[in-house]
């Protein structure tokens, strides 16, 4: 019995897949607005979860904004199939995809344009409802990322998620915000989990910010662990004051 092989694709013709998390207001919806301004991601289809916008005002950005799993299978079929134009897709953010359309459609809590329907009724979701929005998001995460590995290579897209960040007390681990064991797991779905930082430094006389894209697992002065993964080391420790542009240089390096 015959059996079907494929080969694996040249340092040059792989393409980006990760999941970039960290605090709200650390740059995360910038950094996938920077897509614009990098060769090899532009142009960018934004799928806008968190209503974040206003970071990108002014920018020439495509966005789409599914209210629901039948508009979100729109999207994807689109990017599958039909797609001609972009060479990249960015979710933003996975948490607000998990939190909006899976749980509220899994406890009725929104109808099908994310219009609340009883904001005086208030569901508490039972552990049945929580492992069905994990299998929801790992399909979804499996899903656009296999995007990045379509067998027609004029096809691939760059994948670039987005995710909140969270501490599970009980481990003393930093990870993307999604529900369950998830977020510990996430990372093993894709190439890259980076954790993005923004700080602030003394230079002469002036405080600037800075933000650090850590693409490796480290430990803070409170012993609290944050994940990440590198495949290939690619992308080094960290990335300073990342952009698509620097990311992809490195990513797509000989």
């Amino acid at each position: 019995m015959a059996i079907t092989t494929i080969k694996p694709p040249k340092r040059t013709e792989a393409h980006f897949n990760g999941i970039f998390y960290g605090l709200t207001g650390v740059g995360k919806t910038q950094l996938l607005g920077s897509a614009e301004d990098c060769e090899a991601t532009s142009p960018m289809l934004l799928i806008d979860m968190d209503g974040g916008l206003l970071t990108l005002a002014g920018q020439n950005q495509d966005v789409v904004r599914p209210t629901n799993f039948p508009e979100l299978q729109d999207v994807y079929d689109h990017l599958r199939e039909d797609n001609t134009k972009y060479r990249s897709v960015g979710i933003d953010t996975l948490t607000e995809q998990q939190r909006g359309i899976s749980m509220g459609s899994i406890l009725g809590e929104i109808d099908e344009d994310l219009a609340y329907n009883d904001l005086g009724r208030s569901t508490a979701p039972s552990r049945q409802d929580w492992l069905k929005s994990s299998v929801h998001m790992r399909k979804f995460i499996r899903a656009f990322r296999d995007l990045s590995y379509l067998e027609d290579s004029e096809k691939r897209l760059h994948v670039f998620f987005t995710a909140g960040e969270r501490t599970d007390e009980s481990r003393s681990i930093g990870c993307p915000s999604l529900p369950g064991v998830l977020g510990i797991e996430c990372g093993g779905y894709v190439d890259v989990l980076a954790r993005l930082v923004s700080t602030t430094r003394e230079v002469g006389e002036t405080i600037q910010e800075v933000r650090y894209l850590h693409t490796r697992e480290y430990e803070d002065d409170e012993g609290v662990k944050y994940l990440g993964k590198n495949r290939l080391g690619l992308l080094g420790r960290r990335v300073t004051n990342p952009t698509m542009d620097k990311i992809m240089n490195k990513w797509l390096a000989p």
